[in-house]
């Protein structure tokens, strides 16, 4: 039996901010105490996995995350892409064929009212996730975000409102559009144990009479040594109205180093 030959694990994140004491937290995401000072964060990171052997996989992962808050702004951006490509015997010859490929950004912008705990709202996001059923999926949503609380340890907050979902399935290279009116509900919970230890859960939701997607999301980010971190995530995606043959639930669980620049 042939041993793996080769494996790497590695994140590298890039960071760019207006201010340096602003991202002594590993993730914007992740950071609780966050001020409305006008700061902009970006973190971004990167993993790159090569198995051969009995196991012959190479995959890609990438993620940024983008923020500032203004007097009487916010905003928010996320990027994530995925990448897998696995060695399948094809008329008895082994070739190198994709196993896997998505995409997904998302951009939410909120306006505070007189109690800036208090905003409006407009998200949009777009999927493009290959074998999944679909060739890409799309929404738009706006309504009521609030903050319950805020302190130096925890931060919970939620947004949910109408919205607009289209999305294009692939059957038999046929293409069928299918689009209509959505409810969006979107909860984030922060937890920091420490000054190094850093929990976030994240879970959001559209659903129209014909179907429901969901997402859930957990992380626990923890620094190890100076700029360097770990961070542990596990990832829920869930969608009722994927094509026959589609698996409704996708999971990924990942451990990945972080390095902190800035």
């Amino acid at each position: 039996m042939k041993k793996v030959l080769f494996i790497i694990s590695l994140c590298l994140p890039l960071a760019v901010t207006a201010k340096p004491n602003f991202m002594r937290s590993l993730y914007m995401a992740d950071k609780p105490n966050y001020k409305a000072d006008e700061e902009l964060s970006m973190v971004g990171e990167f993993g790159f996995i090569i198995a051969n052997g009995n196991t012959n996989t190479s995959i890609i992962k990438g993620r940024i995350n983008a923020s500032q808050e203004l007097k009487a702004w916010e905003y928010q951006i996320t990027g994530d892409t995925f990448y897998k490509q696995s060695k399948k015997d094809i008329d008895g010859e082994s070739v190198k064929a994709t196993a896997a490929q998505k995409l997904f950004l998302s951009l939410q912008t909120d306006y505070k009212l007189l109690n800036p705990d208090n905003r409006i709202f407009i998200y949009g996001e777009y999927e493009k996730k290959r074998f999944s059923g679909f060739r890409y999926q799309a929404a738009v949503a706006t309504g009521w975000s609030s903050r319950l609380w805020r302190s130096n340890k925890s931060e919970l907050k939620y947004s949910v409102g109408p919205g607009y979902a289209i999305s294009e399935i692939e059957e038999n290279s046929n293409k069928t559009e299918y689009s209509g009116l959505i409810v969006r509900a979107a909860m984030e919970y922060k937890r920091k144990f420490s000054a190094h230890a850093t929990f976030r859960q994240f879970l959001s939701t559209e659903a129209d009479p014909d179907f429901t997607k969901t997402r859930s999301e957990t992380t626990l980010s923890t620094k190890l040594n100076g700029a360097l971190g770990m961070k542990l995530s596990f990832v829920m995606n869930h969608d009722t109205g994927v094509a026959q043959g589609s698996e409704e639930l996708d999971t990924q669980t990942a451990v990945t180093l972080v390095y902190q620049f800035f």
